[in-house]
């Protein structure tokens, strides 16, 4: 029996605030590496020296609007949504089909979670440790003195990163799971199953979508000057200055972290999506 829309949301809230409470402080790390104009530091070093110089509750600057943020009820709800869009009988859909669903899911989810990108990744930038206190606070400043603008800041590389992950991401599971896996015979074995294509499809998504994620750090975390200028106004102007003042390598900074990020996180959220599902339905998915 298909989840019922109360059902879909709830196991969707619950997948975001798994993934975003375990995987917060490598997250805090994969923000910093993209904004970070010069060379970024290996991993562990960079977490030692977030918490040294800011103490360890800093690792988990930003988690309320990440926990807070729908992205893994959009994206997973979003995706149940597409498929019945792209496909009448969603047992039987092809892996280009699930590609397309894929991609659909990512208008409603960009328009939903960007503010809430936005705060968690001011708050997470280091040049911003001492000017929010709280991520609330952080909401109020980013209303209050930029508006809306502001609060969508990144909002078409939010959208074009997310088209491209949810893509590659839905589509290697699926293609994972039509070619290679048979079905699951118990629970255990189902999360065994979706930590493993969870892993392998967000690996391969994180190549694709990386300089769309990098374009979106630099966006939400710039605080505009005294006179109201951006260094980053439209994507297509920092496009641009990245790659004049940085070169190319720069769309793919803090790859290694944001894999790690994804490798943890994923699987994280798409096995309580799927064991929440499977509750409701009282089947294995």
């Amino acid at each position: 029996m298909p989840l019922r829309a109360h059902e879909e949301i709830t196991a969707g809230f619950l997948a975001g605030c798994a993934d975003a409470l375990a995987c917060h402080p490598v997250d805090v790390v994969k923000t910093q590496a993209h904004v970070n104009r010069g060379t970024n530091v290996p991993f562990t070093q960079a977490l030692v020296a977030q918490a040294r110089a800011h103490g360890l509750p800093s690792l988990y600057r930003g988690v309320l609007p990440a926990c807070l943020r729908p992205q893994a009820l959009c994206m997973y709800v979003g995706y149940e949504w597409s498929k019945k869009a792209v496909c009448e009988d969603a047992k039987k859909m092809t892996t280009r089909e699930a590609f397309v669903a894929g991609w659909l899911t990512a208008y409603v989810e960009s328009a939903c979670v960007t503010p809430f990108e936005t705060v968690k990744v001011r708050m997470q930038t280091k040049e911003n440790m001492s000017r929010y206190a709280s991520s609330l606070g952080c909401a109020r400043e980013i209303a209050r003195t930029e508006g809306m603008k502001g609060l969508y800041a990144g909002f078409w590389p939010t959208c074009l990163r997310n088209n491209v992950f949810n893509s590659f991401y839905f589509g290697t599971i699926h293609y994972c799971k039509d070619e290679y896996l048979s079905a699951p015979d118990s629970l255990v074995e189902q999360a065994a199953q979706n930590v493993g294509v969870g892993i392998i499809a967000g690996l391969v998504a994180t190549v694709f979508k990386m300089p769309f994620d990098i374009l979106k750090s630099r966006m939400q975390g710039q605080v505009p000057n005294a006179s109201g200028a951006l260094e980053y106004p439209t994507m297509m102007e920092a496009a641009v200055r990245i790659f004049r003042n940085e070169g190319v390598g720069a769309f793919y900074k803090g790859t290694g972290v944001t894999a790690a990020r994804i490798t943890l996180g994923f699987p994280v959220s798409f096995v309580a999506f799927e064991a929440v599902a499977s509750m409701f339905e009282n089947e294995i998915r």
